[in-house]
This record gives structure tokens, sequence and C-alpha cells, in this order.
């Protein structure tokens, strides 16, 4: 008997309870154009209860296919995720979700994109993704036809595009141009070098639920230096599906909160602000804003106003104050080394913050390179906090709601010393 060879891509598809919507996907992998020794699947089985194991054990003649299955403990994807990429033998690891039809080209296209060796993620385009607002011209005609047919026909239809769409015309498909590429990166269809997937730690299994452990990964991917490129030919067709909607959005600030706990910083600060709000489109938006609003504030000194909101604490007596700075600028005053407080600075501005830590007294403990909108500190952390003028113009119009809020929940007390140029 010949031995096997080594495949070259391999496909990780997670699963629960879904035997009919995999059945389309595993079907549409059948019949890519290239050898099926090139690639193998990997069914990674978050504790379905229905017929999936005979499913997938139906495709041994199509596919080289694998299966993984772990124990029903609720929703845990990244942990199937990774069962299924530990089985896997190609050096190339792509990730297609569950109810994801592609064309026959697709698995060629994935390993194309890998042909130079770079260092990339390859996001595939993903027709007709939209949990909200699904298209309707999909109706009738995606359980008919083959994948090619569904694209040729709808390929015009504004519903039925790539979610991701408008941002990556935005900067001419080159994703280099993004600050953040990074909260583009969803796992219904992408591909990465295995090596880079182990590098960056794989999925962090702390994320249960629905959503947002995709976009973590991508951002240690994007911290380790993988650039993220679209590739259109690689393209996939999202099959209509009822969701839950009501938990999803419940489950994603969830991690979303989770993500800032681990990543702490103005970007993932700014991903917790955006999707707060239902938003994804404008984030890159939001960025540039704040990095004019940066420009625009960073001759603003604030230790006038850091010294009148925490006078008081030369006489206090007993446990030192917690005290809790947003915007906290370059200069700190004096009188703060000899203050019977611990102060933790936060600021929108990296350089002004660095230039605060740099001369700063004893009594300053921790610094974090944040705007306010949210932060991963718990309920009551501080006894006050002090939300500065740095604050003021765009950011405090865009954000002032959340800035509020936020200093509510973390401090005892709020001053706004610079309310009158907010």
């Amino acid at each position: 008997m010949q031995e096997e060879t080594t495949p070259r891509l391999s496909v990780v598809i997670p699963t629960y309870n879904r035997e009919s919507l995999l059945d389309r996907t595993l079907g549409s992998l059948a019949r890519q154009d290239v050898p099926v020794s090139d690639f193998e699947v990997v069914v990674a089985d978050d504790g379905s209860s229905d017929g999936t194991a005979e499913l997938v054990r139906s495709y041994a003649d199509r596919l080289r296919v694998r299966y993984h299955f772990q124990e029903d403990l609720g929703f845990r994807v990244a942990a199937a995720r990774n069962g299924g990429a530990r089985l896997a033998t190609a050096p190339v690891l792509a990730f297609l979700d569950t109810g994801m039809v592609v064309g026959p080209q697709w698995v060629r296209a994935h390993l194309d994109a890998h042909v130079s060796g770079r260092r990339q993620a390859v996001l595939g385009y993903s027709y007709g993704y939209n949990p909200a607002n699904p298209s309707r011209e999909m109706e009738g005609i995606v359980d008919t036809l083959p994948p090619e047919e569904v694209v040729r026909r709808l390929i015009d239809v504004p519903s039925f595009q790539d979610m991701r769409l408008p941002d990556y015309e935005r900067v001419g498909f080159d994703l280099g141009r993004m600050a953040m590429p990074w909260v583009f990166l969803w796992t219904l269809n992408f591909s990465v070098p295995a090596a880079e997937f182990w590098a960056a730690g794989g999925f962090d299994e702390d994320f249960t639920g629905w959503g947002v452990e995709d976009i973590e990964f991508g951002y240690r991917l994007h911290r380790n230096s993988v650039a993220m490129v679209v590739s259109r030919t690689a393209w996939g067709i999202e099959l209509p599906h009822e969701r839950a909607h009501d938990e999803a959005a419940v489950s994603i600030m969830r991690n979303c909160q989770r993500f800032l706990d681990k990543h702490p910083g103005v970007q993932t600060e700014l991903y917790w602000a955006v999707s707060s709000r239902g938003l994804i489109d404008p984030l890159e938006v939001e960025w540039e804003d704040l990095l004019g609003w940066t420009e625009a504030a960073a001759g603003r000194d604030v230790a006038g106003e850091l010294a009148e909101s925490t006078r008081h604490l030369a006489e206090r007596t007993g446990d030192p104050a917690r005290v809790a700075v947003f915007g906290c600028g370059p200069r700190l005053p004096a009188a703060w080394a000899s203050a019977n407080a611990r102060f933790t600075l936060c600021d929108f501005d990296d350089r002004a913050l660095g230039q605060a830590v740099a001369g700063a007294p004893a009594t300053v403990v921790e610094s974090l390179h944040l705007c306010g909108t949210r932060t991963p500190w718990p309920d009551r952390r501080f006894d006050l906090v002090v939300v500065t003028s740095r604050l003021a113009g765009g950011l405090w119009k865009r954000w002032g709601d959340h800035i509020t809020a936020e200093a509510k929940r973390l401090g005892g007390e709020v001053r706004v010393p610079g309310a009158d140029r907010m």
C-alpha cells in the first residue's frame, strides 16, 4: 500500500449540532479543483449530540478527513479549533465555519496565497455574511445552485457582499495601510501558516461563548508582525441559518471586556467602545480621529488641574487615597510627592504618558495608555477619579458619555476640574 503524502493545507471546521450545514460545507470541499491529496479536513466537534460523527465518516471516500471531539461543556469554539489544529498535519492551516460553502478553487486560492512564504494571514472574501441583516436575495437559490453560480448571479447585489468590503475599498484592499487590520480577522474563512498560528499561541481558550476569540487571535498575530491580506479568489458563502442574537450580543460584550483585560491599550479600548454601540466599520476612522486629537492636545498641560483636584489629599490621614487620572498629560504636580495617595495615570497620548511617568514621584504606582472609555479595573477600584480637560474637544464630544460612566463606575468620587472647557 502506498504511503499517504503529507497534505499541503489542513482545513479546520468547528461545529456543534449542525449536521445539515456541515454536510453542505463538506460537500463544497469535496468539489475542489485540486487533488484530494493536497488537503485534509479536520472537523472539530464541540460536543455534538446529533449525527455529526456519522456524517464525517461518510465523507471518508471523498475527502481526507479527521475528526476531533470534545465534551459538551458549553460554547468552547476556541478550544475546539485548537483541538482540530493539533490534529492537523499540513504546513498551512485554514479555518472555515460550519455553514460556509466554497467555490471549487478555494483550496487552490489559499495555497497560492502562501506560496511566497511570506508571514501573513489570508482573509478569504465571505459573501452573504451579515448576521443582523442576511441577504434575502440568497433565498431560494443557495439551496439549489452550486456556490459559483450563486456568486455569478448575485455578484453585484450590495447585501450579498462581504461586510468588510467598505473598509477594504477604503484602503484599496491593502490592509497594510490599516492600523488595526486584526479587527477583520474572522474565522469564517481565513488561513495562516501553522508555525505562525502556534507562535502566536493559537486561540485563547479563556474566551467562551460567541465572538471576539478570533479578533483577539488576530490582534496577537498582528503584534507578532504577521501581515494580513485579502483574497477575493478564496471566497466562500455563508448559508443563512438561525442565530440567538440576544445571547450573542451579551457574549460579545463579555468577551470584549476579556479582550481589554488581557491587552489593555487605546486600540483595544476603542474596539470595546465601538462594539458597545453595535458598530464595527468606523473603528479605523475612530483611530484616525484619535490620532488627530492627540496632535491637537500635544501641548496641553493640566498639572494645575491635577493639583487643584487633589490638594485635599495633603491633609488626608489613614490609608493612602487611591486616585485615577484620565488625561494626565506630560507633567504632574510637585505636591504629589508628599500626598497621602497612590496615583494611577492614564493618557491617550503615549508620549505624554511616558514623560509623566519618567518624572513621576513614588506615589505614582501604575500607568496605562488609555482614553478612559473603558478600563480593565473592577468597580470602585479608586476613591477618586479625575478627568482632565485633555479629553475636551473631539474626544469628549464622541466618547464623553462613556468616559463619564467609566469614571463613575471606578470611583467613589469623580472630579472634572476642566468641565467648562469640555
